[in-house]
């Protein structure tokens, strides 16, 4: 198969998984990806972790809201997870 294939739109993971088996075409869009959209979603870290199970409880992060206002992912930067749990949302409200 030759990429890129006429018409289809690849996402970053089907790029990243090209370019990681040596497909030039691929490593060219990773590449520009990188330079022209990477630092939109680069996280600012001014954020504190919420979840007191997490070992990094109130280090810097960045959280992701949802519309809603709920948690969808707590960014530790290099790692990351989930919201923090109902019994815990449930107990600080109250």
């Amino acid at each position: 198969m030759t990429h890129p294939e006429r018409g289809r739109m690849y996402t970053l993971d089907e790029l990243n998984d090209l370019a990681e088996q040596g497909d030039p075409w691929a490593m060219g869009k990773v590449d520009e990806w990188e330079q022209h959209f990477s630092n939109e979603y680069v996280g600012n870290m001014k954020d504190k972790c919420p979840d007191d199970d997490c070992e990094q409880f109130g280090e810097p992060v960045t959280i992701c809201y949802g519309e809603d206002g709920r948690i969808l992912d707590v960014d530790h930067g290099g790692w990351g997870h989930g919201p923090v749990r109902e019994a815990q949302e449930q107990r600080k409200a109250s």
